[in-house]
């Protein structure tokens, strides 16, 4: 400590941490970075159909044991359903054909004997008074695992969120998908 100069308030010991969209880069919001500084990227991968991406979906179980809140970042048609597809046989909660995208009825429940998944979709969800009759919080258990699309729009959510997977639309059946934390 002797002979140190006196650390100022404003100095950080790490760096600070960017919010999702920065750290997404090109993936999510268009802008470009570079990927050797894109911080907090768990796992990344382009898939080239719909049944590579319901495999990586499987391959997630590890990073979405319960309980979590998982948000699904990505445009419409990105593959945020397919992805579930997988995620939910992995944890036997569901058949592969069994889920469908909640757009209309906002969520499905998939219980499985290692978890139950709630894929939620708040894109018709447009304020918190809105989201807050949905009773999220209800939902949420040592158990549960919450699959939530158009999350990002609640601040509360990205806040509280363990895990956050984008999807990228790039041809007919190419998607890039980033897994972060």
């Amino acid at each position: 400590m002797w002979g140190q100069p006196p650390r100022l308030s404003s100095e950080r010991s790490e760096p600070p941490r960017a919010p999702p969209e920065a750290r997404l880069g090109n993936l999510y919001t268009g802008r470009v970075s570079h990927p050797a500084k894109a911080a907090g990227i768990l796992r990344e991968i382009t898939t080239h159909s719909a049944e590579e991406t319901i495999a990586f979906g499987r391959t997630l179980t590890g990073l979405l044991a319960p309980p979590r809140i998982v948000l699904l970042r990505g445009a419409l048609g990105a593959g945020k359903t397919t992805l579930v597809k997988g995620i939910a046989a992995a944890f036997e909660a569901a058949a592969e054909e069994d889920v469908t995208s909640p757009t209309f009825t906002l969520v499905h429940e998939y219980r499985g004997p290692r978890a139950n998944l709630y894929h939620i979709d708040l894109y018709r969800i447009d304020t918190l008074r809105e989201l807050e009759t949905l009773g999220l919080d209800d939902l949420r258990s040592d158990n549960s695992i919450l699959l939530i699309e158009w999350g990002e729009k609640f601040p509360r959510l990205v806040r509280e969120r363990d895990v956050e997977i984008a999807l990228k639309r790039t041809s007919e059946n190419e998607r890039r998908v980033a897994v972060l934390r």
